[in-house]
Parts: C-alpha cells; structure tokens; sequence
C-alpha cells in the first residue's frame, strides 16, 4: 500500500499526466502505455478481486486495507449491467454490496479472504 500511495501521489496529483504515455513511438502519434492498464488492474484486480465468471457474473474478493473504513468502486460498466460495489467492514468481516440505479441491489457478507459470486 506505501508504494501505491506513493505512485499515484506522483502519477495523479504530481508533474505527470495522470497515465504513463510513451511520447512518439512508431507512426509520431502519442499512446497510452501498456503501464496504464496495469494501474488500473491494481484495483479492479487486486483491492476488489474482481473475476469475472460469465457474461453477467463475476466473483469479487476484496482486500480491504486495515486502516480503510471502507471502498466503493462506481459507475462500473460490465457483465451487461452498470451497478456500483460498494464495501465496508463490519465486526464479523465485510458488507459487500451491489447497487444499481441508486439503490441497494445484492449484498453479501463475508470473512475478509472469501470469494462472493455475483449474478446479475
């Protein structure tokens, strides 16, 4: 988590643009680089475990960071629907939730390192 911190601190609020651009490559045109992906993965892979099991599935393991109340991934577009998924930790481990259009969908709770399957 330090080095994420760092990173994005540098990457999102510092000198640079906020997703690593290889500047010229073949062709003189600017592109993202492959470094952008990954970033991004860090999150939907790595804090919320998402896989995705089907067209309109997905399991989702999250690593709620110990010092983080909660996470809330928003405006999600895939498995043919957008929904947020949104997690909070309560005593027994975490509230993961599902919303779509504003309102509460599907929620799940889980000890922390157990894999929930979302169908929608």
């Amino acid at each position: 988590m330090d080095f994420l911190k760092r990173y994005s601190q540098r990457r999102l609020l510092g000198e640079h643009v906020p997703y690593p651009v290889e500047a010229w490559p073949e062709g003189n045109q600017r592109h993202l680089a492959a470094e952008s992906a990954l970033y991004c993965r860090l999150f939907t892979e790595g804090l919320f475990g998402i896989r995705p099991t089907g067209f309109r599935s997905f399991t989702a393991m999250p690593r709620l960071p110990a010092d983080w109340k909660g996470m809330s991934f928003r405006n999600v577009h895939a498995f043919e629907t957008v929904f947020d998924l949104v997690v909070t930790r309560t005593e027994g481990g975490l509230r993961i939730e599902t919303q779509r259009n504003g309102r509460s969908d599907l929620v799940k709770i889980v000890k922390a390192g157990e894999p929930v399957q979302f169908t929608f």
